[in-house]
């Protein structure tokens, strides 16, 4: 018997397929992916959105859904996505997640949905009349937004900015208010001017800008001490002139009746006398006549 020759196993034998197998687990339990989009998505309180589950699993057997406590109405599917519609949206965040199982494998992705809600309101409480070197309080209050965090709430004063403030430190969900003070000193100059307040909710890069202004309070001087004395002076000095020219006009008017009424004993014509003569005007001569008719008709 002749001698045989020792032979090495070969790389494509059984040994090879198990250092394979350790290597690349995910080959025999068929590895893939599974994706959200969006995965952050800010939606109105009360509305809606759709959500898109995708995967990479290549066996045609591959299931999957949308894990939520939201209301789904709706859903779409193709090949290896199905999208769902999440609709009246109340909770301020939650987080839906994606799930599919390929070859017994389950993979999952989480999104995120924010709630935002616009402010109710903006309002920029009144100032009483400002008395000038005085510090005043301009305060401003915006009433259920949310979130807080994203929120910016700007003091103006005609056209320049007396203070902004921001409340990313203000981690609670849900709508809160929020109130913003900026000390004031009025100088002469301010007189007339208005003060506005902006509220700005910045959602970006998942949602739009919202904007929300108060009602503009006009800064009013009030009147110095001096100013209030002219005022009140001239105020008394008014009525005082009007009753002077009252009693000027019936003294005025009393002595005219007096001087047309006779003076005791005069006799005081009547109608009678008022006849007379001017029954006599009527029969006197005409100027260059005579008196004497006779004469008149003498040659």
């Amino acid at each position: 018997m002749g001698p045989q020759r020792l032979q090495h196993p070969s790389p494509r034998g059984p040994l090879a397929w198990l250092l394979l197998l350790l290597v690349l687990p995910g080959a025999a339990q068929g590895s893939f992916e599974v994706s959200v989009s969006p995965e952050a998505a800010v939606v109105e309180h009360g509305g809606s959105v759709w959500i898109n589950c995708s995967h990479t699993c290549r066996d045609p057997g591959a299931s999957g859904g949308l894990e939520t406590s939201l209301i789904k109405t709706d859903s779409k599917n193709g090949s290896r996505w199905e999208a769902f519609c999440l609709v009246n949206i109340t909770e301020w965040v939650s987080s839906p997640q994606c799930y599919f199982t390929c070859n017994g494998n389950r993979m999952v992705a989480a999104a995120n949905i924010s709630a935002y809600q616009a402010p109710e309101r903006v309002v920029l409480e009144p100032l009483p009349e400002l008395e000038l070197g005085r510090a005043y309080n301009l305060t401003c209050r915006v009433l259920k937004v949310a979130p807080v965090t994203h929120l910016t709430v700007t003091l103006r004063q005609g056209g320049r900015t007396l203070h902004t403030e921001t409340f990313q430190s203000r981690n609670r969900t849900g709508p809160h208010d929020v109130t913003v003070t900026q000390e004031i000193t009025p100088r002469r100059w301010d007189h007339g001017q208005q003060a506005t307040c902006h509220a700005a909710l910045d959602l970006a890069p998942h949602g739009p800008p919202l904007q929300s202004s108060s009602s503009a309070v006009e800064l009013q001087e009030a009147e110095s001490p001096t100013a209030k004395i002219i005022a009140i002076s001239a105020i008394a000095t008014v009525p005082a002139m009007l009753l002077g020219i009252l009693a000027w006009g019936l003294a005025r008017r009393g002595r005219t009746r007096r001087a047309a009424r006779p003076e005791p004993g005069e006799a005081t014509p009547s109608r009678t006398d008022f006849e007379m003569a001017q029954a006599s005007a009527e029969d006197a001569p005409e100027e260059g006549g005579s008196l004497n008719s006779a004469e008149d008709a003498s040659p």
